[in-house]
């Protein structure tokens, strides 16, 4: 009689892996996901977390050995898994915890270890084992090692609400006065700017609507005597973030008397001569290095236009207003 044939080994994995499955979906209130025979690289599949009901996107990554073949091998604490080298730059790779699970034929011991490299130990040159403490039972304590093996769980939804509350008041305002702290300036760091810059890139119709409508300020400097431009730290922050291609000519305000602007080309021009006349100062600054001011910002302009594929009568508009103003103040 001709059928098709099972083989012994292939059922064995099967039932091991269905018990497994039935313990954690019914057992643990988990979930149980498979992975594809085709897929089967040293994980049988993953476990999904879930504590009270509640699903946390949590996950942790299982290997199933079911048979007697697999408790043949005893140590005094427990029993010795041998596995071979090719898994273990898998395992270490691995962005989840890492599970070995051993299941007897009579399905009564099933015991676990969580990988871990720096409990292994050479078994030739091909494979290696780590020791499994017979007191890791699966229905005593599996659970706890999980939840012990993973990130804590945070409830994001207070920090959903206040970036949500957020882009409304973003979305709802035509101009934002952004506030630079003293400590990015003396670190040299973008944080601050990079943020809202994300924050008004989201989609393109809030990056369109954004243009124009940013102003500087430094507020941890409010109480010295120096102008603003006098401020060397300031001044190398603001080269610094044009050295990195923030697109100032894109979201500064033109339309206004934009201090942000003037500190920009304050910062990169050299400057010859200074005068002051009552309340203002009169710089001369040196036309060679104007010329370079405009051709790095327009550059930097330009580039962040085509890479968020903005129209060009934007980019034109936008180019425009810069010209305009600095032609009104010089």
């Amino acid at each position: 009689m001709k059928f098709p044939k099972i083989n012994n080994n292939k059922l064995k994995g099967i039932t091991g892996e269905s018990y497994f499955e039935y313990f954690v979906n019914n057992k643990l209130k988990c979930i149980y996901h498979k992975s594809s025979n085709d897929n089967d690289f040293g994980i049988d599949g993953f476990i999904e977390l879930v504590i009270n009901g509640y699903v946390t996107g949590k996950k942790v990554a299982v290997q199933i050995k079911h048979g007697d073949y697999y408790f043949r091998n005893m140590t005094i604490d427990g029993y010795k898994y041998i596995g071979e080298n090719k898994h273990l730059n898998y395992y270490m790779n691995s962005q989840l915890p890492v599970f070995i699970v051993l299941i007897d034929d009579s399905l009564k011991n099933a015991i676990w270890i969580k990988f871990d490299i720096n409990r292994i130990m050479r078994q030739n040159n091909n494979k290696w084992w780590i020791e499994i403490p017979r007191e890791n039972q699966l229905h005593n304590n599996f659970f706890n090692a999980l939840i012990s093996s993973i990130d804590p769980i945070i409830d994001y939804e207070d920090e959903i609400e206040k970036a949500w509350m957020n882009d409304a008041i973003l979305d709802n305002t035509d101009f934002m006065v952004i506030g630079i702290p003293k400590s990015d300036i003396y670190s040299m760091k973008l944080d601050s700017i990079r943020l809202v810059i994300d924050k008004l890139s989201k989609s393109k119709e809030k990056l369109i609507k954004a243009r124009n409508t940013l102003e500087l300020c430094f507020p941890e400097y409010d109480n010295d005597k120096r102008e603003i431009y006098e401020i060397p730290e300031i001044m190398n922050w603001l080269v610094h973030t044009m050295d990195c291609n923030i697109p100032w000519f894109y979201f500064l305000n033109y339309k206004i008397d934009s201090i942000g602007l003037k500190l920009l080309m304050h910062s990169q021009c050299i400057k010859v001569n200074r005068y002051k006349q009552t309340d203002k100062h009169l710089i001369l600054y040196d036309k060679y290095s104007v010329g370079n001011f405009f051709v790095k910002n327009f550059d930097i302009l330009n580039k962040f236009i085509e890479k968020n594929n903005i129209d060009e009568e934007i980019n034109r508009e936008i180019s425009d207003g810069i010209i305009n103003y600095f032609e009104s103040e010089i």
